[in-house]
Order: structure tokens, then sequence, then C-alpha cells
């Protein structure tokens, strides 16, 4: 194995590439499509505008307040802070690997220890300085702390958290969950502030509804990652137990997880559900039925083969699974796309 095939293995590159995608999707698929629609709103007031002396001041046009270059190396530090993360992660678990994944290993076999770790700061270093020199720029130096966070917190997550009940699960969930929201945060708090003043009734600029799409997004994406997560350390039960692990399959067993992960399964397609409710009544067809097709059936069928599972490899087939799910809900942009450009 060559060095840029090891790295590229031990960065983890094709769950970069999705990283990047989430954010792109939630920058052009959810905030663009709303911007627009709210443009449209605002013009169609402004020209029915009866008072003169209003007419003159034209409303500003919706514009993302963070440049495309601006947005691009955001998510490079995005990117590369999980990069490192998978890095360090690799590099403390290899006596683990060698038992749950010795095939997949990298570190010791095309990558030495020590190029790992110089890797991982160096890494680390560049992504926070970026981030760091971003939000400088925007006025937002504060949300650097964000990256700064997350980068120290991966560090904690794989030399003591992960070997914690649950507590390892929800870091990392609350790690994904911050991909889709950082880019509303950033987009959303700039916008806010420059377009406050555009209230013409009987419409009005409401960024909370934005930010609460970009919300909801986060907070599925916690709960399947935290689902994701338990599936792992399932998969993974007997590196974990034989080097003291306490993760929530060792605690619990295996009969409690699978009945803890389905409830989360039920949860998650619950709260789906509700949200179709008001999408049915409002005639987004196209939207509940990509929701039902391509997240609620498939994590019904997740719970089936999680009751199925008996032994740590019988895990694979979920995990896969729901990976597949946490895709198909950042294609759900496009729905989302489709249907605000439509009413444009």
């Amino acid at each position: 194995m060559n060095k840029i095939t090891a790295f590229a293995k031990l960065i983890r590159l094709p769950n970069l590439l999705i990283i990047a995608l989430t954010q792109y999707a939630i920058r052009w698929g959810v905030i663009y499509p709303m911007y627009s629609f709210i443009n449209k709103q605002l013009l169609l007031n402004f020209q029915n505008e009866q008072d003169i002396s209003k007419r003159i001041t034209n409303p500003h046009i919706m514009q993302f307040q963070v440049s495309d270059m601006e947005f691009f190396f955001l998510t490079l530090a995005t990117v590369m802070i999980a990069a490192a993360g998978y890095v360090i992660n690799d590099y403390f678990d290899v006596k683990i690997d060698r038992i749950n994944k010795p095939d997949q290993m990298v570190i010791d076999k095309g990558i030495k220890r020590r190029e790992a770790m110089g890797a991982h700061l160096v890494i680390s270093a560049i992504a926070i300085l970026i981030a760091g020199l971003i939000s400088f720029k925007l006025g937002l130096w504060q949300y650097s702390m964000i990256y700064i966070a997350c980068a120290v917190g991966l560090w904690f997550y794989t030399t003591e958290f992960k070997k914690q009940f649950l507590i390892g699960n929800i870091v990392v969930a609350l790690f994904v969950a911050l991909v889709p929201f950082i880019v509303g945060l950033y987009e959303l708090h700039l916008a806010a502030e420059k377009y406050r003043v555009l209230t013409y009734p009987p419409f009005e600029v409401n960024f909370k509804v934005i930010f609460n799409f970009v919300l909801g997004f986060s907070s599925l994406a916690f709960l399947i990652n935290l689902v994701r997560e338990i599936l792992k350390d399932a998969e993974d039960l007997e590196g974990d137990r034989a080097f003291g692990c306490r993760t929530v399959p060792i605690v619990l067993g295996i009969e409690t997880t699978k009945n803890m992960v389905s409830f989360l399964i039920i949860l998650i397609i619950a709260i789906i559900g509700y949200i179709q409710k008001g999408q049915w009544d409002s005639n987004a067809k196209l939207s509940f039925i990509y929701l039902l097709a391509f997240i609620q059936i498939p994590l019904a069928v997740i719970i089936y083969f999680i009751q199925k599972a008996q032994t740590p490899k019988d895990f694979r087939t979920p995990d896969l699974l729901s990976k597949i799910v946490m895709l198909t809900g950042v294609l759900y942009t496009f729905i989302i796309y489709y249907s605000f450009m439509n009413n444009v």
C-alpha cells in the first residue's frame, strides 16, 4: 500500500466528501431556494405598494452573506477537522483494531505512528487557522471557537470518551450534527443582521423559519448518527471488551442494545411522520413520498436486521444501511430546492 492510498484510507476520503456535500447541500439546497422564495415575495409586495415614498425605497434582494470563497474555506476547515479526527482515532485504536478490523488497518502498515500524529497536529492547526481567519473576516470571530472545540473534543473523544458508556456516542453525534448546523449559523447570523429591516406587511422576513429547517437537519443527523455509533460499538464488541471499554453493548448487553437502538429509530420515524403530516396537509406530496421511501422504510428495514442480529458481524448490514439513510437524508435537500424554486 503506497503512502497516498494509505493516507486517503486513513482520513476516510469518502466520508470527507459526504461532509463537504452536506454543507454545500444545506447552502444551495435549503438556504438558497428559501432566499429566492423570499425575494419573490418581497418584490411582489414592493410592486403592489401604493405609497410612492415606499416604492422609492427599493427592498434589498437577499443574497448570500458568506461568499462562495469564504464558504469553500469554512467547508475545507470542517473537512480537515474531521480528517484529523479520523487520524487520531486510528492512532489510539491500533491495538483494538487488530482485533476488530485487522484487514482495514493503515497505521503501522502504510503509515507510521509518528507520521499519523504529525499529520493530525498539522491538519488540525491549519483547519483552526483557516476557520479563525474566515470568522474574523466575517466579523464572527467567536464562532471560530466551535472549530477549536471540535478539534479538542475529538482528541478527548478518542482518548477518554470513546471508552465510556454512551458519552462517546453522544459526542460524535453532536459533531456530526454541527456539520449542517454551522452552515446556517454563519450565513443566517449575517443575513438576519443585514435584512432584519425587511418587513413589508403582510409579508415579513422570518429567518427563524430557515433556521428551523437547518436545525431540523442537524437534529435528525444527531439521532441517526447516534444510532450508527451504537451499531458500530455492537459490531466492535470483541475488541472493545478486550481492552476494557464500557460501550453500550458491553454494559447493557446485545439484546438491550438492540431494543434501545430500535426505539431510537422508531423515534426518528415518528418525528419524520409529524413533519409529513404538515406536508400532506399542504399538498407537498413529493416530499412526503421521498421521506417515506428513502428514509422511513429503510429505517424500518434497519430495525428488522437489528432484531435478527445475534453476533457482532450481524450488525454490519444495519450499520451500512444507516450510512445510506444519512446520505439520502442529505439528498433530501434536492426535494426542498425543487419545492421552493418551483414556486419562484
